[in-house]
């Protein structure tokens, strides 16, 4: 477990989530940040607009002061005068009235100047944003506002404050606003996260994390055209030049994958000079083999009777053949070490190959008392080679004819069934004590009690063969005694 979690941490998958943990909790932590910001940065804001807001009421007192009846013209004049730049301006008043009365307020007059006829309907604007209400009875304290509205002209304004202040004529209340495309309007009716700044803080931000994704999404996506190279390399589907580099698209491992080619490409030049130096030793030996042989058939004719020249002859025939069974088990064995450094992996039809094999073996078999019995599933398909399950198919097989009684029957069996295919060989003969059943695959392990009727040498290595090549190719085999007698081998292999 240990080991596994190491694994887990150090995993790309596992950088790349952190990474995007990062990425997505780096934006919701500035989003708090830029929030508590921008709430300070509006508080700053009305405060400087309530004062501005002020300043402006207090001119306008200045100069409505001494109106003891104030008129429109008079009102215009004073705001004229006063020209509050960058500022709109809404004057209300309240005429003077007897105690405990509290009359109406007027709107009478604006900076700009409202169209003709408006002024009503941009009093009851003003009454429906809650500005009226805010002029207390006393006529005192003044009030940030932040409002959005809509002026007489249509314009999209935001009501910045009312300063309410007495007069002898009544009181009078100053409501500023600032036009939305001003900046003190646009910094009031645009959320913070709508600035050019943040936008274009976000722009960087995402442009950094599609980059940081690339790299990384790239690099996985390389490393997982890598691993279906090799598993197509290992499939016989590879390319048959320069696999790992045409997979590649990422300049920085152009030099990984020309090692992995080279070792490849390595891999299945050793392969084919196993194979060469099979053919070659299998040759050199097999001339001199023959040479010998022919030079002994002249002898025995010549030696007549003589029963020690009869028997030395024999002595020499009978090493002849064990030598040459040993020239034929070297070359199966340099065969087998080729096909395990490069196993080939191509669809094979297993119910296809093992009748031909039976066919070949009924044959040789005719008119005898030993029989072969098939139950084969058609269409099983194995990822094999065909001269590599011809070895495994023909080596079980002549096992266990080897050890059949001579009226004897051997089955064999194909079938599919949860995505494997199931090859099973069973013999009539006296099965296998359990200490042998355990080594019975193992290399040079031949058990024989009594004597090969053939007479043909035999020295171990064909059932270790049969587990070699299966276990190249993902499959297994194994051997067990059956309850009614003999011994069944089977062999599993990945269902295509």
């Amino acid at each position: 477990m240990p080991e596994t979690g190491g694994r887990a941490a150090h995993s790309l998958a596992t950088r790349l989530g952190l990474v995007a943990c990062a990425f997505a909790a780096v934006p919701a932590f500035l989003y708090g940040e830029f929030s508590a910001a921008e709430r300070a940065n509006r508080e700053v804001l009305l405060s400087r607009l309530q004062v501005e807001g002020q300043l402006i009421a207090r001119g306008l007192a200045i100069g409505l002061g001494g109106l003891a009846a104030p008129s429109v013209v008079d009102t215009r004049r004073v705001l004229d005068a006063l020209d509050p730049k960058g500022v709109n301006v809404r004057l209300l008043f309240r005429p003077a009235a007897a105690e405990g009365r509290r009359g109406p307020l007027y709107l009478i007059g604006a900076v700009p100047p409202l169209p003709a006829g408006s002024a009503a309907a941009e009093r009851e604007r003003l009454a429906a944003a809650g500005v009226l209400p805010a002029v207390t009875d006393s006529c005192q304290g003044s009030r940030a506002l932040d409002l959005r509205y809509q002026g007489a002209g249509g314009t999209a304004e935001v009501l910045t404050s009312v300063v309410p202040f007495a007069t002898a004529a009544g009181c009078w209340a100053v409501v500023t606003a600032q036009s939305a495309d001003q900046a003190a309007g646009t910094l009031l009716e645009r959320p913070y996260w709508k600035s050019p700044e943040v936008g274009m803080a976000a722009a960087v931000y995402a442009l950094l994390a599609v980059l940081v994704f690339t790299v990384f999404g790239g690099l996985w996506l390389n490393l997982r055209r890598f691993g279906r190279e090799a598993r197509a390399i290992a499939e016989g589907f590879a390319a048959p030049a320069l696999p790992f580099v045409k997979a590649n698209r990422i300049p920085e491992l152009d030099g990984v994958a020309g090692e992995l080619d080279r070792m490849v490409g390595n891999l299945r030049a050793t392969a084919e000079a196993f194979r060469f130096a099979a053919e070659e030793n299998a040759h050199a030996f097999k001339t001199p083999i023959a040479t010998i042989a022919q030079a002994v058939e002249p002898l025995r004719r010549a030696s007549g009777s003589a029963a020690s020249a009869g028997r030395s002859l024999q002595v020499i025939e009978a090493s002849l053949e064990r030598l040459d069974a040993l020239v034929a088990a070297s070359r199966r064995l340099d065969q087998v070490n080729a096909d395990l450094v490069s196993p080939p992996r191509q669809a094979v039809d297993l119910s296809r190959l093992v009748a031909a094999l039976l066919d070949s073996y009924d044959e040789v078999l005719a008119g005898g008392p030993l029989a072969i019995a098939r139950r084969i599933t058609p269409g099983c398909v194995v990822r094999a080679g065909t001269e590599m399950m011809e070895t495994v198919v023909e080596n079980i097989l002549d096992n266990a004819l080897s050890f059949s009684p001579a009226t004897g029957t051997v089955t064999v069996t194909v079938a599919r069934g949860d995505g494997r295919v199931v090859l099973a060989i069973d013999d009539q003969g006296p099965g296998a004590a359990p200490e042998v059943l355990e080594r019975m695959f193992d290399r040079y392990v031949s058990h024989r009690p009594d004597a090969d009727p053939s007479g043909a040498p035999h020295f171990g290595i064909g059932l270790w063969i049969v587990r070699r090549n299966l276990a190249s190719v993902g499959g297994s085999v194994e051997a067990r005694n059956r309850a009614s007698g003999g011994l069944r081998v089977t062999v599993t292999l990945p269902a295509t």
